[in-house]
């Protein structure tokens, strides 16, 4: 639906899509971001010399429609992801919480031919070495000279003092606490800077690579259980109860404690709870679904058996 003239520079209008957008961002509500920005962002551009007769009220829009199109990234397309990246990457800095690196997951996992992800990863890089938006406050010194801390300047200077290629994160630690640029910047813009350099890391590494794959790979061998997640096996840390069902789940305790233990009964909420606390692809997670599924089906009572 697109809004007129008059639903546009009504007061009462601008307030209530502010609270609506407030509502929506506090409740990640990605789907309904995306179609409001889409909206407001149709309807201002369709409304003729909207922008030259009322400048300030198309610039308060234009705020609410960049903020919604962050939130609804994982449901955008490729092209005006890029497009974000390269006009308006600073802006996410407005939005409380923002995490990017997990919205843009979300569009990475849904590209599933890894060759085009890493064309994608790239083309993000480039939008974010060529965006020319205003980062930090003061000039920076780069070949020798103060230039504009824009976002591309940062890069410039960083990829100056570490190099293009993949950085580690002691280094990346070390020029963030020892570059003569960093140390004038408030804590604000020292978080911001973080930020923009971890995620620049992160597009780099190639989704053929252990370290660069956006998917979660479970783990569950005899010696080692858990999780690697970006390249980094994050260990399962099972507690006494999760020890105590996988032992029943797999026979190894006596019948006689087996029994009275499983005579509980579990809901099926208990049960879905309970396969959450296993990583993806244990045998005990597969075990409690199996039983999962033969309540749903009808097959089973309530009870792990």
């Amino acid at each position: 639906m697109t809004l007129d003239l008059k639903q546009l520079e009504s007061k009462d209008f601008l307030e209530k899509t502010k609270i609506l957008t407030q509502d929506i961002i506090s409740e990640d509500r990605f789907r309904k971001a995306y179609d409001l920005a889409k909206e407001l962002e149709q309807s201002t551009e369709a409304i003729k010399d909207f922008k030259e007769k009322n400048y300030e009220l198309y610039r308060e829009y234009k705020n609410i429609i960049i903020k919604l199109y962050w939130l609804g990234l994982p449901i955008m397309t490729e092209d005006r992801v890029i497009h974000m990246f390269r006009h308006y990457f600073i802006d996410i800095f407005k939005i409380p919480d923002y995490d990017i690196w997990a919205k843009l997951k979300t569009v990475l996992l849904g590209i599933v031919v890894f060759e085009d992800r890493d064309k994608f990863k790239k083309q993000l890089i480039n939008s974010l070495t060529n965006n020319q938006q205003v980062i930090t406050k003061k000039q920076i010194n780069l070949d020798n000279q103060n230039r504009s801390p824009r976002v591309a300047n940062w890069i410039k200077d960083y990829n100056q003092a570490l190099g293009a290629g993949s950085v580690d994160a002691l280094a990346r630690t070390q020029y963030l606490t020892n570059s003569k640029n960093i140390k004038d910047l408030s804590q604000e813009e020292k978080d911001r800077v973080k930020v923009l350099f971890d995620l620049y890391e992160k597009l780099k590494l190639s989704s053929l690579t252990i370290e660069g794959l956006e998917e979660d790979i479970p783990v569950d061998e005899e010696d080692m259980r858990g999780t690697v997640k970006g390249g980094v096996l994050e260990p399962f840390k099972e507690t006494a109860e999760q020890k105590k069902i996988r032992e029943i789940i797999f026979g190894t305790k006596g019948s006689e404690e087996s029994d009275s233990y499983i005579g509980n009964s579990y809901s099926l909420d208990e049960l879905q709870k309970l396969a959450s606390q296993y990583p993806a692809g244990s045998l005990e997670r597969k075990a409690i679904e199996e039983e999962i599924s033969k309540i749903q089906a009808g097959d089973g009572d309530k009870k792990i058996r």
